[in-house]
């Protein structure tokens, strides 16, 4: 199962899935129609059909007039619509793997729009330099994992507080290390390092898994993944999709540009999860004291820093010092005019794809001890293809919407639904509320391959820069956590026993409504402030 583009085991999702041994399963009859009418049947089928009947309906005069604008058959936004709706449909039933339905796209806007998408154009979106940072990320990820350092760095966050006030226990312990730790590129692995940690820190508290304080801290544990992020350009999929729809319309968002529009919403997250958690759970326990003994002991058995490790950190600070570098130079040539032709070469030369790139050459290259950092098929397993297909595909799938006249369109009905003149202001809540409502159908990648090209539409059809939009849009897609096919974080403390679900509804639902508000709330001013 995928959810946000990384991976749930089956072994986790067995946990959510209602027992045969339960009252309303022991009907075989209703084994038998609920075997013949589950999600993923209805799924498939549902969507071609959907594309048919769209295609099949007459046309609206105002697609045909998109249409014409497009110069493309004046089917061509219908189709567009259809296919988003069956892609859609598919991705949301998980009938076929993500990365399957996201060849669809390119296969039904070569054969419709000959003319204008070929299958070089389209199938061109699946090499995407973005793809390559995204597999960079996947390799950080597996070569933390595989020496250990992601464990060491949660120990240690989690050793620093050493008061016995529950709620800061629970910041330090459970929301910190996972919130420091989704730097690495990926939230599920950093919450599934976290997770042994804080248990073993709970029963080192003599603290019972069935109690409020245990369920708080696992909620908070997710939360804080979450949050986490929006924090940089590489943290989730949507960030990067974000990129590559405002690169569509010649905007570019660097690393250093996301760091600075991220971290506020991404701090802000965390500490009002971390806030609604305790406010919406309550506790009973007033104090807690773990035996500190047993965390050096923990702490020890590691040892020290091993050269693996030290390689591995070095090759995290290698690619964010060369990531942010060429912004930081070209923050400085607007005042010092002498810098200007060097951050327009190191704009060309050393684009993120490059220190992507470098990453996974290293992760081959280097060995400790007679051994390469990563192993090539260490490399290839630790790179989620599922993912890179799904995103090839939203790409493509974003081409075709803009290509077809369907963004068009669309921009044009919501825009006549906002009034003569909306305004950015409107634009940009529009944005971030269609999105964060998609992540409860969807997953956030899902959501923001197909927000983020909306929203840019929406932008340019009012006549204002679309680079807010789209980022408020992506940010948005990383927000919600109210039930456990949110995000794979919220899934594992969900599956392991520690959280009911009624709980994590209402921490959620508090709690996305509250990101979501301030997101509105101070995100364009900080989009305005590093774009203008």
């Amino acid at each position: 199962m995928e959810k946000g583009g990384e991976r749930i085991t089956d072994h986790e999702k067995q946990h959510w899935q209602v027992h045969e041994g339960e009252p309303h399963h022991r009907s075989s009859k209703l084994k038998i129609l609920l075997k013949t009418f589950d999600k993923q049947r209805i799924g498939l089928i549902l969507g071609p059909l959907l594309f048919v009947l769209i295609v099949l309906m007459p046309e609206p005069q105002s697609m045909v007039d998109a249409a014409i604008l497009k110069d493309v058959p004046d089917k061509s936004p219908q189709i567009a619509l259809g296919t988003l709706l069956w892609v859609l449909t598919w991705w949301v039933s998980e009938c076929v793997p993500l990365g399957i339905a996201a060849l669809v796209p390119p296969l039904v806007f070569a054969i419709s729009m000959p003319d204008r998408l070929t299958w070089k154009t389209l199938l061109g979106a699946f090499t995407d330099p973005i793809i390559w940072i995204f597999m960079a990320g996947f390799v950080l990820a597996a070569a933390f994992r595989k020496w250990d350092l992601d464990r060491r760095i949660a120990i240690r966050l989690g050793s620093l507080y050493k008061g016995t006030n529950p709620m800061v226990a629970a910041l330090f312990v459970a929301a910190i290390p996972v919130f420091i730790l989704t730097l690495t590129g990926s939230i599920t692995a950093s919450t599934a390092v976290v997770f042994p940690f804080l248990v073993a820190y709970l029963s080192m508290a003599n603290v019972k898994p069935g109690g409020k304080y245990s369920e708080a801290c696992m909620l908070v544990l997710a939360q804080a993944a979450t949050a986490g992020a929006m924090l940089l350009l590489i943290s989730t999929p949507p960030n990067l999709i974000a990129k590559s729809t405002a690169a569509q319309y010649e905007y570019d968002i660097t690393f250093l540009d996301w760091l600075i529009v991220g971290t506020p919403h991404a701090i802000a997250g965390l500490l009002i999860s971390w806030f609604v958690v305790f406010k919406v759970v309550k506790p009973e326990e007033k104090s807690i004291a773990a035996d500190r003994s047993k965390l050096v002991a923990v702490a020890k058995q590691l040892g020290r820093m091993s050269r693996g490790e030290k390689t591995v950190a070095g090759l995290l600070v290698m690619a964010v010092s060369m990531w942010m570098f060429p912004s930081v130079v070209k923050v400085l040539a607007t005042y010092n005019p002498s810098l200007t032709d060097l951050s327009v070469t190191l704009t060309k030369v050393m684009p993120e794809a490059m220190p992507a790139v470098l990453i996974i050459i290293f992760a081959g290259l280097i060995r400790i001890k007679g051994e390469p950092l990563l192993k090539w098929d260490e490399i290839a397993r630790g790179i989620d293809w599922n993912v890179v297909f799904l995103f090839g595909g939203g790409i493509a799938l974003g081409i075709g919407l803009e290509a077809s006249g369907f963004a068009q369109w669309m921009a044009t009905g919501v825009s006549d639904a906002l009034g003569d003149d909306p305004g950015i202001w409107a634009i940009y809540a529009v944005s971030c509320l269609l999105g964060f409502a998609l992540t409860y159908a969807a997953s956030n990648t899902a959501a923001a391959l197909i927000t983020c090209p909306i929203a840019a539409s929406l932008a340019l059809g009012a006549g204002v820069s679309p680079i807010a939009p789209i980022v408020g849009a992506a940010l948005a897609c990383s927000i919600s956590s109210a039930i456990p096919s949110t995000t794979p974080p919220m899934a594992i403390v969900y599956s392991s026993g520690y959280v009911k679900i009624w709980t994590m509804f209402k921490v959620g639902i508090v709690s996305d409504l509250a990101r979501v508000a301030v997101l509105i709330l101070i995100g364009l001013p900080l989009i305005t402030f590093v774009y203008d």
